[in-house]
């Protein structure tokens, strides 16, 4: 049997929802975020986002929007941190994960609604070079890196456990607090294999030191679910400024039908608007390690509190509670599609 590493307990939903209360009493519901950055002007929305590269086209959406709608975009560095955000008022609209929200929903109800879908699969399993991992049973005694409770460290460990490999017990598991950590790790050694995601995996498969495993990336999903997250707004903003919600949404699907077509410039787009490099994201868009999607595929959503509780990382199942998240009229009017062509299922 082998030893688990570094594991900190799950507490990271508690501070979630600690921190939703602390935010909604020191500002009272109010503007923190955008008063900060010197947010005004009745057409100005605040948009919220995280440099992953599934969240290119949302963060490049103002290049379709009409000239009288102006956004601000506020950085976090995580979708919790988002979450925190759209809760107590801070925000208009964000792409926030379907995870985050089944977890703080067996505590509290964050009014907002998904309005659409903005990312499918996303997560990609590394192994270090010279690891000697080829498939599942090979992880058996290696040292293996993750964030625990996030929606990678899930995909990971679930397909683990349905090949009867339990990540605590026949693995050395090591928790990370931040995604970039993994890739020092595994790049000094630390670890024999992490899962992670565009465009940190393209930096590890640029620099050499680990590599993807087909026949793991292939069944990555398996026993837990490929969505990821969906875009969110406001119950206020959705009852006062319903029209600029339709509009937003809007441009991003443009966004995305643009940037989907051609890799290359979704990759350059998050460089320039990141930072980075956006190292390895064209061709991860290439290989399927992840996609964009307007979509809210409810049956693939709705296994995510199911995974979660199964897991033992939330106490209840919440996809009852979920489900009445899931508003699916912006996308009815845009597309002029029926939300049962759109994701939604009985």
């Amino acid at each position: 049997m082998a030893a688990t590493r570094s594991i900190v307990p799950r507490n990271w939903i508690a501070r979630l929802v600690i921190a939703v209360v602390l935010l909604g009493l020191v500002v009272a519901g109010g503007r923190v975020y955008g008063a900060a950055s010197g947010a005004s002007g009745e057409n100005r929305i605040r948009l919220g986002w995280v440099s992953s590269a599934t969240w290119g086209p949302w963060r490049t959406l103002d290049k379709e929007l009409p000239d009288d709608i102006d956004v601000e975009y506020v950085q976090f560095k995580s979708s919790n941190d988002v979450l925190t955000a759209l809760s107590n008022g801070s925000l208009d609209m964000s792409p926030v994960g379907y995870n985050n929200v089944a977890s703080l929903l067996t505590s509290a109800k964050p009014r907002l609604k998904f309005v659409s879908g903005i990312s499918s699969r996303g997560s990609v399993f590394l192994a270090r070079k010279g690891s000697g991992i080829k498939d599942w049973d090979d992880l058996k005694g290696k040292k293996i890196g993750g964030v625990r409770g996030s929606t990678q460290y899930v995909n990971m460990t679930a397909a683990m456990k349905a090949r009867g490999i339990d990540v605590d017990k026949d693995t050395t598991f090591v928790n990370m607090q931040a995604f970039p950590d993994m890739n020092l790790a595994l790049q000094r050694g630390d670890v024999d294999a992490i899962t992670t995601f565009p465009p940190l995996s393209g930096e590890v498969l640029a620099a050499g030191y680990g590599s993807t495993v087909p026949t793991i990336q292939k069944s990555l999903y398996e026993g837990s679910f490929e969505v990821s997250s969906g875009i969110a707004a406001t119950d206020s903003f959705l009852e006062k400024d319903r029209d600029k919600a339709k509009t937003v949404v809007e441009a991003y699907m443009k966004r995305l039908d643009e940037l989907q077509a051609d890799p290359q410039k979704w990759q350059d787009d998050f460089a320039t608007t990141s930072g980075g490099t956006g190292a390895g994201i064209a061709d991860a868009l290439k290989e399927g390690h992840f996609k964009g999607v307007y979509e809210m595929p409810s049956e693939d959503i709705l296994r995510v509190p199911k995974v979660l509780t199964t897991m033992g990382i939330i106490d209840k199942d919440t996809s009852g509670d979920l489900l009445g998240y899931l508003d699916y009229s912006l996308l009815e009017e845009i597309t002029g599609k029926p939300a049962d062509q759109l994701g939604k299922t009985d």
